[in-house]
């Protein structure tokens, strides 16, 4: 049974998780070798330093790569399941807030472990 409440769900959900995947994905290119007011893992900890914010951002890294395939993986399993049951089922909204919040955590920890990273340079 196809609803549209949860198709808008599932497309809301999906399109939420492309956006995470993205910034992920250019963050360690934008970021640059000093604190900006823009773009990064923007803590106490990570702008107190142009070394923190480096230190940050080289642990932080592997984990936005992992958040990126996170995402590739997710969606084609959102893909697959929408096919098989309708992007409006209630399935298919289910997988797509199971990949939004597994995305959304895996970003959380990238920039948990690079703070901490950063804390670790403090006095």
């Amino acid at each position: 049974m196809e609803s549209p409440d949860l198709l808008g769900l599932t497309a809301s959900l999906a399109s939420s998780t492309l956006i995470l995947a993205f910034v992920a994905g250019l963050m360690p290119r934008l970021v640059g070798d000093e604190p900006n007011p823009v773009v990064g893992i923007r803590t106490k900890s990570t702008t107190s330093s142009p070394e923190a914010w480096r230190l940050a951002h080289q642990i932080a890294r592997p984990l936005l790569r992992l958040t990126m395939w996170t995402a590739v993986a997710g969606m084609c399993m959102q893909v697959t399941i929408g096919v098989v049951t309708g992007f409006g089922s209630v399935v298919s909204a289910v997988a797509s807030t199971v990949v939004f919040l597994a995305v959304l955590l895996v970003l959380l920890f990238a920039g948990l472990k690079g703070d901490a990273a950063a804390k670790s340079l403090q006095p």
